[in-house]
């Protein structure tokens, strides 16, 4: 029999990883995750949840709750400078650098080794094994689980995907800009604030925080030739000045299921292309698809049992995501196409009938 150092290698320790490490190490496994980062560390995202904390909370506990920043009452839309969209729903704002920690802690908590700072250079994955190739060491597993973002380096070796397009690919900047919850609601009100126009087929936005606001614009890659640009002017229209400026990518379209997942690999979150394109939103994606990929390890460790079989319940494990992030990409469509031909206003009066009642579920 092949020896192993662990039943579970994670890498990555975002929200999917963590969460998949997290679950995993519940389940008895001998669990690993590595981060490249050293922890606690900072991460590009507007950090909003709307009724998606109600689920994070039911898996975590009401210690999500503690690290919000803000609860917010909706969000409002302008297009051209028109406020073109007024919708009241409680949003709750919070910061990246806490949010994932808290679930990393949670994962190791439940019994999962973490090695952080620690980059993956190489991973090697047969009919037997896999090996994990970083700079603290070489460790085999029974699986590896891909958490490790839109770059993944477990997706390149192990040949699932080599990288995105320009145009199933979005490019946000932000920054985090200092200013006093007083300033905030005079400005702002207590509500997320985005903006369109158009000459650009994306949106900028204001997420306001405790003493700070997060303000940052996204679009395709395909589309990005100038958006530094177009984001130093939002700035300058806005009257505030950037402090540090981050640009990360976001994929904008779901691997195929062949794509994803082959024996004794998984691939969550951003590096499986698991995120609603509509808005870019990635952490709830992350969650379901980690805490789906544990499910698939733990019967494939169970029954002893690493088939491309028992790897294709992955698809089964994932088909309520699978359908949400689906609709999201044709609201993403619809809406580019609104955009193109000047319905803007008809798009945004049936995405509010739609918001309204996607928030009751929640009240």
């Amino acid at each position: 029999m092949y020896m192993y150092d662990y039943d579970v290698i994670v890498v990555g320790a975002g929200p999917g990883g963590s969460a998949a490490a997290e679950k995993c190490a519940r389940f008895g496994l001998e669990t690993l995750l590595l981060e490249k980062e050293k922890l606690p560390r900072d991460k590009a995202c507007g950090g909003m949840f709307c009724p998606t904390i109600r689920y994070v909370v039911g898996i975590y506990g009401t210690d999500v709750e503690d690290i919000v920043e803000r609860r917010t009452k909706g969000c409002r839309v302008y297009f051209e400078g028109e406020l073109m969209m007024d919708v009241k729903y409680p949003s709750f704002m919070f910061s990246r650098k806490k949010f994932d920690y808290l679930i990393t802690k949670k994962a190791v908590e439940s019994g999962a080794k973490l090695i952080d700072n620690c980059m993956v250079s190489d991973v090697c994955a047969d009919s037997r094994k896999v090996k994990v190739v970083c700079d603290k060491g070489t460790f085999v597993s029974k699986v590896v689980i891909g958490a490790d973002g839109v770059n993944s380096v477990v997706a390149r070796k192990t040949g699932l995907n080599s990288g995105w397009s320009g145009k199933d690919s979005a490019l946000a900047i932000e920054s985090e800009i200092k200013m006093s919850n007083k300033e905030i609601e005079k400005r702002f009100g207590n509500c997320a604030v985005g903006y369109l126009y158009r000459d650009f087929v994306g949106y900028e936005w204001v997420i306001p925080k405790d003493g700070r606001i997060n303000v940052g614009l996204g679009t395709k890659v395909s589309r990005s030739g100038k958006l530094r640009e177009r984001f130093d002017e939002m700035i300058l229209r806005l009257g505030l000045r950037a402090g540090d400026v981050k640009a990360h990518m976001i994929p904008m379209k779901m691997l195929e299921s062949t794509h994803n997942h082959k024996k004794r690999v998984l691939l969550c979150g951003d590096a499986g292309g698991f995120v609603y394109p509509f808005v870019g939103a990635g952490i709830e994606p992350a969650i379901v698809s980690g805490r789906a990929a544990a499910d698939v390890c733990y019967d494939a460790v169970r029954y002893d049992d690493f088939s491309s079989w028992r790897f294709e319940k992955y698809e089964f494990y994932c088909k309520d995501l699978v359908h949400d992030i689906k609709k999201s990409g044709m609201q993403l469509k619809v809406f580019e196409f609104a955009m193109k031909h000047h319905l803007l206003k008809l798009f945004f009066v049936k995405r509010f009938l739609n918001l309204i009642d996607e928030t009751e579920k929640f009240m």
